[in-house]
């Protein structure tokens, strides 16, 4: 008689493509997946599952991989958020001025302990959120969509992964926000926005600069690219969009989060405002 179990892929990672791997590995089928500094840790019902190549499988027998998963998530502060896991609410005691996201981020990427959200959320946290409109491109579990609406936002989340956009919307309900959870991508929306987010991967926010340029009308925060090619983001910035006031990239545990404006377009954005009957 065959033990009962799970086999567990473990694979090597490179900086740069650990959310599309990661994806891939849900794609493909996993339990459960867990990120480590230099690999991913995933589990699937039998080896046959098709993974991205290069890992190696190993044997495991039957376990509780949901809890070993969720004893390694723990709540995490960026700026005024605190981002608290659905499972462990009950034991989470709020400090005064705290905005709490609480998370089930499923099977979708973002449960805020990665370097590019953190720095994402924070990014959102120094902003004046309420009654602005946000597009979030590429939104994953939804957290900076949620984080934002917690602020008084009006949300727009844009995924290209059916999942995501599921578990965005679950999301908004459990925090008892509204978010406009939308498949698809930036094209999906025609007018520009306050602020714009994408925390994506690096050679996706190069593709999508000149549209995500297009939908700023403030603020443009951008996650999810290598510190290594920051300055390619920053050229690629540079060259869709001149009157963009780019500031200095904040560099994490090698990735970079970068932020632009759009001056002029919110001066002209202002003088509209003023002039309107």
């Amino acid at each position: 008689m065959t033990e009962p179990g799970t086999y567990r892929y473990h694979l090597r990672t490179e900086s740069a493509d650990v959310e599309v791997v990661a994806a891939r590995l849900w794609a493909a089928g996993a339990l459960g997946v867990l990120e480590h500094p230099d690999e991913l840790v995933a589990w699937f019902p039998d080896a046959r599952a098709p993974v991205p190549p290069d890992g190696s499988w190993a044997f495991e027998p039957d376990r509780d991989w949901q809890a070993a998963w969720k004893a390694t998530i723990h709540p995490v502060r960026a700026g005024g958020f605190v981002v608290v896991p659905t499972w462990r609410v009950e034991e989470h005691r709020e400090q005064a001025g705290d905005t709490t996201v609480v998370l089930d981020p499923g099977r979708a990427f973002g449960s805020g302990h990665h370097a590019t959200t953190m720095m994402c959320l924070e990014a959102l946290d120094a902003l004046d959120l309420d009654a602005r409109r946000v597009i979030d491109v590429g939104c994953g579990s939804g957290i900076l969509s949620v984080a934002a609406a917690l602020r008084g936002a009006r949300v727009i989340a844009l995924d290209v992964d059916p999942d995501a956009i599921a578990v965005t919307a679950h999301n908004a309900v459990r925090n008892d926000v509204t978010v406009d959870a939308r498949l698809g991508s930036v094209d999906e929306v025609s007018s520009p926005a306050d602020v714009v987010v994408a925390n994506l991967v690096t050679d996706v926010v190069i593709e999508l600069a000149p549209a995500l340029i297009a939908r700023t009308a403030g603020t443009l925060v951008l996650g999810g690219i290598a510190s290594e090619r920051a300055e390619e983001v920053t050229a690629a910035l540079v060259a869709a969009g001149a009157d963009l006031d780019l500031r200095p990239p904040e560099h994490r545990d090698g990735w970079a989060c970068l932020q632009a404006r759009r001056p002029r377009v919110v001066e002209a954005a202002r003088v509209r405002r003023t002039e309107a009957p």
